[in-house]
């Protein structure tokens, strides 16, 4: 199910191969890139099959991309055809002006045909004679996804086939166990790895249905898996947090799903979830450069706020700054590596000097913190620039998250240190209140320290409508940073 329509794995491959024919009509080709602006639906799972069977490269464009950072992953792409969803029009061409970017240009949906885009739909209703299949090795490069941090220019993923085809694989068999009865639920959105290795590609490996949704909504949620008869579905940890903040309903463990399999779901939260809903949490760990996943829980032997273990084909360890491992319980950054080839990213897209800089002695060095237990699961604590130091202790501002969202007032935070007259720093939590309530800061202090270690109760509390983000809706800490804490609410001494 792609929204409200319902596909055959048959019905899927034959407008796969109907897309190719198209795509090599208008001169695309093996090796040649297709840029894609689209949210989830038909056109974007026609696209991407339609360049695989080309031996092409998809350049999937995160639709909430502006300005600078629009034009630059479409210019340094190389894409020989962009093709945008039509109510993105606007800012393309505000980004990427004439003369700039893809001289073939496809526009999704309904649109003006004019001297510089063609309209997709169309061009998908015609027949096309057959694209001879390309013939791709494990190791060929079959997209390159963008990765945007909160500082710097994007660096573009590099991922072959194969890395596709063993993390659905390894996710399907291992940490989700899928059964005859499965269907695949997610509405994360396909130009991210996630839905792509831990929804699709399952899938189509399994030949268990999937459901792509266009977006999450807590409200309706179980109602939507009651619909479709989902059983399994991928989360991201703001999920959980949310849909237990939704008002407690009789009937909200009376729904088909079994388990759910992401990241950073709340420790603190996760009995009550299971128990509320019915629901297995499964968490996993991984980045973009290892396909969406290189750390998972087996389902029958799951650690309440650990990410799991190394799945078959990675080798997993925390390591000090100078390469050295980590002891048990020793926190250092995660890194990982692996002896079976073509199961990793093949390095950042035209980029020699970051893929050097993340790939020291064979090992990719993820730049999150972690720590690895006696029994070697493994536990994330933040990502490592923004660990916050006060009067000697080493604080994640991850843990502190988890603590204030957990608040029943509280739709989302961001710690984040500012300088302290003492020397190091001070702990600042910038809130978003949820809508509807007013939220006050002695009581949000209160609530912390009742949860966390006295060094780890934020000092200063600033309460906003929204944080700055990322098109990708990574937090934008720096901003935070500069800011500092003039203005903020300051706990009394």
């Amino acid at each position: 199910w792609i929204q409200d329509t319902q596909l055959t794995f048959a019905d899927a491959l034959a407008r796969a191969q109907n897309a190719a024919g198209m795509l090599a009509g208008l001169g695309l080709g093996a090796g040649d890139t297709l840029a894609v602006m689209l949210p989830n639906g038909l056109d974007f799972l026609d696209l991407w099959l339609g360049t695989t069977l080309l031996g092409a490269v998809l350049v999937p464009v995160n639709t909430a991309l502006r300005g600078d950072g629009l034009r630059y992953i479409v210019e340094h792409c190389d894409a020989r055809i962009g093709v945008v969803d039509a109510p993105l029009r606007e800012a393309w061409e505000a980004a990427l002006p004439a003369g700039c970017g893809p001289q073939q240009l496809l526009l999704a949906g309904d649109g003006v045909v004019d001297g510089r885009f063609a309209l997709l739909t169309p061009l998908l209703a015609e027949r096309h004679p057959a694209a001879p299949r390309a013939d791709v090795a494990p190791g060929d490069l079959a997209a390159v996804l963008y990765t945007s941090g909160t500082t710097g220019l994007p660096k573009g993923v590099m991922t072959c086939h194969n890395a596709y085809a063993a993390a659905g694989l390894e996710y399907a068999q291992r940490y989700v166990r899928l059964r005859e009865d499965d269907r695949l639920w997610t509405c994360l959105p396909l130009f991210h790895i996630n839905a792509q290795s831990i929804t699709v590609m399952p899938s189509l490996l399994s030949g268990r249905p999937a459901v792509m949704s266009a977006k999450f909504s807590a409200s309706g949620f179980l109602d939507e898996m009651r619909r479709h008869q989902a059983t399994v579905f991928n989360y991201m940890g703001v999920m959980i947090t949310i849909l237990l903040k939704q008002p407690v309903r009789e009937d909200d463990a009376d729904n088909p799903v079994r388990i759910t399999a992401g990241s950073a779901a709340p420790a603190q939260l996760w009995r009550e979830f299971e128990q509320r809903f019915g629901i297995q949490l499964v968490e996993i760990y991984g980045l973009t450069e290892t396909a969406g996943v290189c750390l998972a829980s087996p389902p029958d032997d799951v650690r309440i706020g650990r990410c799991g273990i190394p799945v078959s084909w990675a080798q997993v360890e925390i390591q000090r700054e100078d390469g050295t491992t980590c002891d048990p319980g020793e926190p250092g950054e995660f890194v990982c590596r692996t002896d079976q080839a073509n199961t990793m990213f093949l390095g950042y897209f035209k980029n020699p000097e970051a893929t050097e800089g993340a790939l020291r002695d064979g090992w990719f060095h993820s730049g999150d913190r972690g720590r690895r237990d006696e029994d070697g699961y493994f536990e994330f604590i933040d990502r490592l620039k923004d660990c916050i130091r006060r009067r000697g202790e080493n604080i994640s501002s991850y843990e502190i998250e988890r603590t204030v969202n957990a608040h029943p007032h509280v739709a989302e935070t961001a710690a984040v240190g500012v300088p302290s007259e003492l020397g190091e720093e001070e702990v600042m939590v910038v809130v978003v209140p949820r809508e509807g309530h007013a939220l006050d800061p002695e009581d949000l202090i209160a609530h912390c320290a009742e949860r966390m270690a006295a060094f780890m109760v934020p000092r200063y509390v600033r309460i906003v409508e929204s944080l700055p983000k990322t098109p990708t809706e990574k937090i934008q800490k720096f901003e935070l940073r500069e800011q500092g804490a003039a203005g903020a609410w300051e706990r009394p001494a």
